[in-house]
């Protein structure tokens, strides 16, 4: 699987309230005015920008300006793309162990030289594409760390047990899975492992669970082939109610009407 999830470009305007996803998002503003608003922190964003919301952290869109919106978005799964990569600096961020908030940077480093060479990889395909992928991941996250400089701090014991039983619940997370045996497979408690896993990611693990199959099905529903009773059992929900219950519960919109919107959009954008 390729790290990643969600690669498209977007000219239309569309609002969700405060959500969160499992995946990193990054967000590059070409023309516009928007606010990524996380709790009591409010950071702006204008033309030629680019944002790295952590993953599970929470946060929405204000959009500034209506006349003109243009963005890329990437979202970026942590767990793949960290099983070819290992740096105690790039797994903080992304995951928001140090810094529990977006970043916000103006783009004088070519950022978007990196999304483009992303995106021919993505299109190329071939058997080298994901380690050029993974390259061009690489450095636009170093640069971003550099000029951010939000690249102190190493993981601590617990962070790094955390962060492997996310990638176990990622990885996973299609079956029906029980905090119990995931307790058991990491040689923790069950108590121990609720303590700490609350402690650093703020949610349950049982909630992390269900954000992590609501982000597979929101990435899958942008593929029109697969019908939505086929997507919740892929995700691992007990039945396309139950993901259609908690999809709403989340995102404010059903799975059926987040596709019509995507199908809408997908007339206007460029791909």
């Amino acid at each position: 699987m390729s790290c990643i999830e969600h690669f498209k470009y977007y000219e239309s305007i569309s609002v969700f309230p405060s959500h969160q996803h499992t995946s990193c998002e990054i967000l590059y503003l070409h023309k516009g005015h928007i606010s990524i608003v996380c709790g009591e922190d409010e950071l702006h964003m204008t033309d030629n920008m680019v944002c790295i919301v952590p993953s599970c952290i929470k946060h929405r869109i204000v959009i500034r300006d209506s006349k003109y919106y243009r963005r890329t978005i990437i979202f970026l799964n942590p767990w793949t793309y960290t099983r070819e990569f290992y740096s105690d600096a790039i797994y903080n961020m992304l995951m928001g162990f140090t810094l529990k908030r977006p970043i916000v940077l103006k783009d004088d480093f070519n950022c978007l030289g990196y999304f483009d060479k992303i995106k021919r990889e993505l299109e190329m395909n071939d058997i080298l594409s994901e380690d050029a992928v993974i390259s061009a991941v690489t450095q636009m996250l170093v640069n971003i760390l550099r000029k951010s400089g939000c690249h102190e701090g190493i993981m601590k014991k617990s962070d790094k047990i955390i962060f492997e039983i996310q990638r176990y619940i990622q990885e996973n997370c299609s079956e029906q899975l029980l905090i119990s045996d995931i307790a058991d497979k990491f040689y923790i408690s069950k108590f121990y492992l609720t303590h700490i896993f609350k402690n650093q990611t703020g949610m349950s693990p049982r909630s992390y669970l269900t954000l992590t199959r609501l982000t597979k099905a929101y990435n899958m529903l942008h593929d029109s082939q697969l019908k939505i009773s086929e997507i919740a059992g892929r995700c691992g929900f007990a039945s396309p109610s139950d993901m259609a219950r908690k999809f709403k519960e989340q995102y404010q919109v059903s799975p059926n009407e987040f596709r019509k919107r995507i199908f809408l959009k997908s007339k206007k954008n460029i791909l």
